[in-house]
């Protein structure tokens, strides 16, 4: 019964595909520099885009498709510092500094969600569908915010979040409940 969902599912898609033409991105809004104080738009080359669509072709499972996202998140991470200081950015806030490029929890939420987002609309997410940004609040005045998804077939909520580590690293995958717990890697 599940494949067969599934087989409707792709089958919905390609249709949609098919009679919209070739799907198009608009350039991707990210944000640098705490509390997205400065912003760039990021191109997604269609050599990347062909990149990308592979690595989402065959979705065995919500598990492996969550394994694909840390790497297509982790891939236009890479992408987006071709011509941007994103690279400057170190885990947490605490190595910083004044770096140009550096970004804090509301710049990775934002770039997270931006990047959930775009795979969604190409169509690449079968398991999993992109919610809003959420926040967890420790001691009154501590806030973290990260990305966030949801399993499709159970309902399983999930947090995606590239804050915790320095750039160039897969963003952490970890259920909802555990990250509002205080999860640090």
């Amino acid at each position: 019964m599940r494949h067969l969902h599934l087989l409707l599912r792709r089958c919905l898609w390609l249709g949609m595909l098919l009679a919209a033409g070739t799907l198009h991105a608009d350039p991707l809004q990210l944000c640098y520099d705490y509390g997205c104080a400065k912003q760039l738009e990021v191109e997604i080359s269609e050599e990347a885009r062909d990149w990308l669509a592979r690595l989402f072709e065959h979705p065995q499972d919500a598990s492996t498709e969550r394994s694909q996202i840390q790497r297509a998140v982790q891939a236009l991470y890479w992408l987006s510092a071709q011509n941007s200081p994103l690279w400057h950015d170190k885990g947490g806030d605490r190595f910083d500094n004044d770096a140009d490029g550096r970004m804090d929890c509301i710049d990775h939420s934002h770039n997270d969600s931006a990047f959930l987002q775009f795979l969604a609309t190409q169509g690449w997410l079968h398991f999993h569908r992109v919610d809003p940004i959420v926040r967890r609040t420790r001691w009154l005045v501590t806030q973290h915010f990260a990305s966030h998804i949801t399993e499709q077939d159970t309902g399983q909520e999930w947090v995606v979040d590239s804050w915790f580590n320095s750039f160039g690293e897969p963003p952490v995958v970890v259920p909802l409940a555990l990250w509002k717990e205080g999860f640090s890697p």
